[in-house]
C-alpha cells in the first residue's frame, strides 16, 4: 500500500478498528506526554513567564529612572538659564521686577523652609518730598511682607553688597515717616553675597537669605 494511500485510509481503521487503534496507541505510548510531564512542562513555562516578567518590570523600572533624569536635566537646565540671565540683567541695570521675580523664583524652596511667603510680597511706592533722609522728591520703592502679624521690609537683589544694606536701612526710614507705621524686619534676599558683605549687613540687624555666599 502506497503511504499516501495509507494516510487517506487511517482515520477510518482507527475509528473501525480496535486492532488498529491498539496498535497505534502502543506505537506511540514511549513518546506521548504523561501528567506528571505536562505538569512539568507548565511549571516551567510559569517559571519561564514570571522570569520574562521580571525582566520586563526591570525595563520598566529603568525607563522610568531614565525620564526622570531627562525631566531633572531640563529643570537644572532651566534653573542655569534663569540664572545666568538674572546675572546679565543685574549686570546691564541695578535691578528691576522681572530681576526679582527670577531671583525669588530660583530660591523659592530656601524661602520656603524660611516661612516666607513670596506670594504675599507687595511692592510699595516711596516718595520724599522734604530732604532729610533723601533728597527732595526722591521716589523709590520697597517690598513689603506682611504675614502672621509681621511687617518685614525687603530687597532682592542679585549680589548686595554694603550699599544695598545701607539703601534699605534709608527706605525702611522712609517707609515709616511715610505710612506712619512701624515695621519688624529687615531682609535681604539674594542669589549671592560675598561673606564679608553678609557679616556687615546682618551686623545692622538685616537678616539675609542667599542661594550662595562667596568667601
Amino acid at each position: 500500500m502506497e503511504k499516501e494511500e495509507f494516510l487517506r485510509l487511517l482515520p477510518k481503521l482507527i475509528r473501525e478498528d480496535d486492532e488498529v487503534k491498539g496498535a497505534i496507541i502502543t506505537a506511540l505510548s514511549g513518546v506521548v506526554a504523561t501528567k506528571d510531564d505536562i505538569t512539568r512542562i507548565i511549571d516551567h513555562s510559569d517559571r519561564r513567564f514570571e522570569a520574562i516578567d521580571k525582566r520586563f518590570e526591570a525595563i520598566d523600572k529603568r525607563f522610568e529612572d531614565l525620564i526622570g533624569q531627562i525631566g531633572k536635566g531640563f529643570e537644572d537646565a532651566k534653573r542655569e538659564r534663569m540664572i545666568i540671565d538674572s546675572k546679565i540683567e543685574a549686570i546691564s541695570s541695578r535691578g528691576s521686577e522681572s530681576l526679582e521675580k527670577t531671583i525669588l523664583y530660583l530660591l523659592n524652596d530656601k524661602l520656603i523652609q524660611e516661612n516666607i511667603q513670596t506670594a504675599k510680597i507687595k511692592k510699595e511706592e516711596l516718595l520724599y518730598r522734604e530732604g532729610t533722609i533723601f533728597w527732595e522728591n526722591y521716589n523709590t520703592d520697597i517690598d513689603v511682607l506682611i504675614q502672621n502679624g509681621k511687617t518685614i521690609l525687603i530687597e532682592v537683589k542679585y549680589h548686595p553688597d554694603n550699599r544695598d544694606g545701607f539703601h534699605l536701612l534709608k527706605n525702611a526710614r522712609l517707609y515709616k515717616l511715610q505710612f506712619k507705621k512701624d515695621y519688624d524686619n529687615l531682609m535681604i534676599i539674594c542669589l549671592e553675597i560675598k561673606r564679608i558683605n553678609l557679616e556687615q549687613i546682618e551686623k545692622q540687624g538685616i537678616k539675609v537669605i542667599a542661594g550662595k555666599v562667596i568667601e
